[in-house]
Order: structure tokens, then C-alpha cells, then sequence
């Protein structure tokens, strides 16, 4: 499957994903604060696993020879390649990628119809996703059928402190 084909069933898959998760950040048109703000002054401070980097550990990422950037991710374990997609609102695996994570795939809920036919997807949360030293729990993603490749949503990325680009290479930290 061509690379614009992947970019268009992402696509699919955030339309899909913002009709079933209506509260994920940046649903409507208010701006997505980086860090948390507590509802009242006694709120607690926010979990530390709630990020993914610190600010100063980081991991680089190249781009590929088809222009486009992957990284290798550790998923409750299992070592998995995906495409870095900033537009994706959701981590989307491949059914492969989820057993092979052991990812229990529920029920498909979710349908999306694009010029390529329709996807369905099954809404998942990862336990655990690290790349590099950047780590993240209980991360919201789909698992989509005839997706050729797993995409790194913003679930994740959204978690991380920057996603900076110089030229050839991206900086997550």
C-alpha cells in the first residue's frame, strides 16, 4: 500500500476517533494547554508518569529515505516500527502490532469511509509505549484493519515535552 494511502486511512481513523473520544484534546477550536491545569487551587500535583519525556532526555529520529520518520517503540514490550503522524489524534496499530503487544482487541465500534472503502477500528489503551527513554502509560489508541503500517498519534506525542524538526532529524523530549 502507498504512503498516501497510509496518510489517508490515518486520516480516516482521526475522523473516526474524534466521533467516539469527543473529550481528547484538541476537539473543538480551544487551544491544547501543554501542561495540566487543576480544576480548583487544592488539586493534586499531576501523576509523574503522565508525560513521556522530562524535558531534557530525549530521542532523535531520521527522516527515511520515503521522506517520512519511524521510530522504534517498545509497546508493553514488544518491539514495533511506526510512522510518526502529528496529525493523527490517536496511536493507531496494525492487528498484528496489537497481538504482538498483547493487546486485547474488543469490539470494532468505530467506521470510517474514505475513497479507499471503509476501515473499521477497535478503540484500545496501551499500557505502556516507550521510545527511547520516553515512556508513557495508559496511552488511548485504535487498532485499525487494513492499516499497513502503526501510526504514532498525538495519544502519545502530546505527552512529550517538544517534538522539534531539524531538517532530516526530529527531536522528541
Amino acid at each position: 500500500m502507498s504512503m498516501g494511502k497510509t496518510l489517508f486511512w490515518a486520516g480516516a481513523i482521526l475522523i473516526g476517533a474524534a466521533l467516539l473520544a469527543p473529550g481528547l484534546p484538541g476537539d473543538g477550536d480551544a487551544p491544547v494547554a501543554r501542561t495540566p491545569v487543576p480544576a480548583r487551587p487544592a488539586a493534586p500535583a499531576p501523576i509523574p508518569t503522565a508525560r513521556a519525556g522530562n524535558g531534557s532526555a530525549g530521542q532523535t529520529i531520521s527522516r527515511a529515505e520515503d521522506g517520512h520518520f519511524y521510530a522504534e517503540a517498545q509497546v508493553n514490550g514488544a518491539r514495533i516500527r511506526f510512522l510518526v503522524d502529528t496529525g493523527a489524534s490517536l496511536v493507531a496499530l496494525t492487528p498484528e502490532d496489537a497481538r504482538r503487544a498483547g493487546i486485547a482487541i474488543g469490539d470494532v465500534t468505530g467506521r470510517a469511509q474514505g475513497a479507499g472503502g471503509e476501515v473499521a477500528f477497535a478503540p484500545v489503551t496501551i499500557d505502556r509505549l516507550a521510545i527511547g527513554p520516553l515512556e508513557a502509560r495508559d496511552v488511548r489508541g485504535a487498532v485499525a484493519d487494513r492499516l499497513p503500517v502503526s501510526l504514532l498519534g498525538q495519544s502519545f506525542l502530546q505527552r512529550v515535552g517538544s517534538v522539534e524538526m531539524r531538517g532530516d532529524t526530529m527531536i522528541l523530549r
